[in-house]
Formats: C-alpha cells, structure tokens, sequence
C-alpha cells in the first residue's frame, strides 16, 4: 500500500486539488450563463478591469504590473525574443538588477516556464530558445509570500479581502541516512514533480542529507510546482484592508484580482507596510486558497463561484458609468491572440 500512495496517478486521483481544471470551473460556467443574462453581456469579464486588456489570463504581466506604485514592485526588464544575453545583462546593470533573478513569461499560465536565473552563464544559455516575450524580475528572497485577493466594486470607497493564501514552499528535510532521491520519495508533493527536480539536482540526486538539513526543491511559489497553498483568509483585518484600500486608489482602473507579495514578515507587511508585489493577476487570477487539501471541493466551488459574481457585479457597474460594453468581435481577436501565444508556450 506503501508503493501504491507514491504512485503519481494515484496522488492526483485521492487529492482533489490535483484534479483537472474543468473540475473546478465546471459550476463556474454553468453559472457564468446566468450572469451574462444578468449583465446583458457574455463577455462582462473584459469590462471588471478596464485597464487591463487580455482575455482572462492573457494579461501582459509587465503591464499590470506598471499600474502599481514602484515602491512596491520588483525592479524589472521585459525580454523581447531573440535578443541577445549581452544586451539583456547590459539592460540589468542600467537598472540596477543582480543576480539571481526570476525569468517568466510576460502572458503566463499557471507557473510554465518560470524559472530562477542564477548567473550571467545561465541567462546566456537559457535565452537562445525563448521564443516569447519575458519578463524579467530582480529575485526577492524575503521568507514569507502570500497570495491577496482584493476586490472593490466601483461605486464603493472601500474593498474587500475574501482570500488570502499562504504558501509552503516543497522542500525536504534530511535525517542522516537517505538520500535526496529517497526523501522526495517520501513526499507526495515532491514525487509529482520528480522528473523535474533529478534534473535540476542531478549532482546531488544521490547524496544523503545531512539531519536538520532543509532543502529547498523549487523558488516559485506556484501550485503546479508542488507548492502547498494553506487558506489564511482568516487572517485578513482592518489593517490589512486599509493597506489595500490605499494601494488600489493609485491603481486606477483596477478593482478585481490577486495580489502574489512577499514580505519579511507580517509585521513587516501589515505595521511597515515593506513588502514587493511579484505579480498581478486579475479577472483570471483565482483565490488560491481553494487549494488548501484541509478544503472540500465544495467549498472551493462556491469560493470561485463567489469571486466571479463579484467580477460580474463590478463589470456591471463598470459598463453602466462609461458605456463601453465589450464586444465579440474584441472578445474573439483577444481570444485569438491568447490560443496563439499559449500553444506557443507549451512548445
């Protein structure tokens, strides 16, 4: 019974969180017929956020992420494809960015291709075979990271925070006698992302860990990636809300989605109010926290269901203030582009 609990198959069919997306989202579009009745508008989503233009997860990262005030966001470039390493390392120094950093790209889903660059000799390696614009981000190595959903309906002064997601980075702990191999046998979360990490600790894929020893097995804080997502939503107050309610008064246009931050601390975060936003997602960014495994699948979908009669509500009133109703032509062109440049990522 042991060998069967390892098995990957079996892993994704006894954990819900692993199971297809259809899954979850299939209330979800059963519900978004009613909404679009409701809106008078099948394609309200394109009007939740006005200033971001993309078709739910065909946001350009960069962009959105220039709507934040620059206090709070990385130091950053965007790489177009095929420049050369010599120009991007040039553009970094300029900027003021050093290794590592975080290479992703600019329109992405769900953590594909996200990696960490540590040097100059990696970068020269890796870009050669981009064949899609990226982002480039100064690495933030604070120890806390947390995902934030906020949402504020247009015609109110305040938001709202339903969600908030901690994440627990995959990692491993050595005891004195196995292996690295061995211990991310142990691991279920490790064992789906096997073939994936004997790559990148091939030199050390045999070695026994020493006792205490934490090994860190992947940087990004992303599901896909074996990261486990715990639902802090409890944790959300006036403080925090406030924080918010202030960031988004300089995010004109934006009133719906999740906010990916890291943070020394909490204290940090909500007394100093220090903290980078890595990225921000919006009418395609889910609230993460449903992929807590202490979660039911029910629970999770009446959460997603939740969020999207807040992005309709506030599409509503969006298209009642200015008009601009979103229209299919738009919604197939953006369609379009979006099938375009995934197939191309997944390539």
């Amino acid at each position: 019974m042991h060998s069967l609990r390892n098995k990957p198959w079996y892993i994704r069919l006894t954990n819900w969180e692993y199971w297809p997306m259809w899954v979850f989202y299939f209330p979800v579009w059963i519900q978004h017929f009613w909404l679009s009745i409701k809106v008078r508008n099948p394609f309200f989503f394109l009007a939740t956020n006005p200033v971001i233009d993309g078709f739910i997860l065909s946001d350009s990262k960069y962009r959105t992420m220039q709507l934040v005030p620059p206090r709070y966001r990385p130091k950053s470039l965007l790489v177009k494809p095929g420049k050369p390493a010599v120009d991007v390392v040039k553009e970094m120094q300029e900027a003021g960015i050093e290794f590592p950093v975080i290479l992703k790209p600019d329109i992405g889903f769900r953590g594909l291709k996200v990696q960490k660059v540590e040097d100059k000799e990696s970068l020269e390696r890796i870009l050669p075979g981009q064949k899609l614009t990226y982002l480039l981000q100064e690495y933030c190595s604070h120890p806390l990271e947390i995902g934030i959903f906020y949402f504020r309906y247009p015609d109110s002064p305040g938001g709202c925070i339903p969600s908030i997601t901690l994440k627990d980075f995959l990692s491993v702990t050595g005891d004195g006698t196995h292996t690295l191999e061995e211990l991310i046998g142990f691991n279920s979360r490790a064992v789906l992302q096997r073939a994936r990490l004997r790559d990148t600790f091939k030199k050390s894929w045999g070695q026994i860990l020493p006792e205490g020893c934490v090994c860190e097995l992947d940087p990004v804080g992303n599901h896909n990636r074996g990261t486990r997502f715990r639902d802090g939503s409890g944790l959300a107050d006036d403080k925090l809300l406030n924080i918010f309610d202030d960031l988004n008064r300089d995010m004109e246009g934006f009133y719906f989605g999740r906010f990916d931050i890291r943070a020394a601390s909490w204290e940090a975060l909500k007394e100093q109010r220090e903290f980078t936003i890595l990225e921000v997602n919006g009418v395609g960014g889910e609230p993460t926290h449903i992929y807590d495994p202490a979660n039911s699948l029910l629970k999770a979908w009446k959460d997603l269901c939740f969020s999207w009669k807040v992005a309709a509500k506030i599409a509503d009133q969006n298209m009642r203030r200015d008009g601009n109703r979103p229209t299919y032509g738009r919604a197939r062109g953006l369609w379009r582009s979006y099938t375009a440049y995934r197939s191309a990522l997944l390539t």
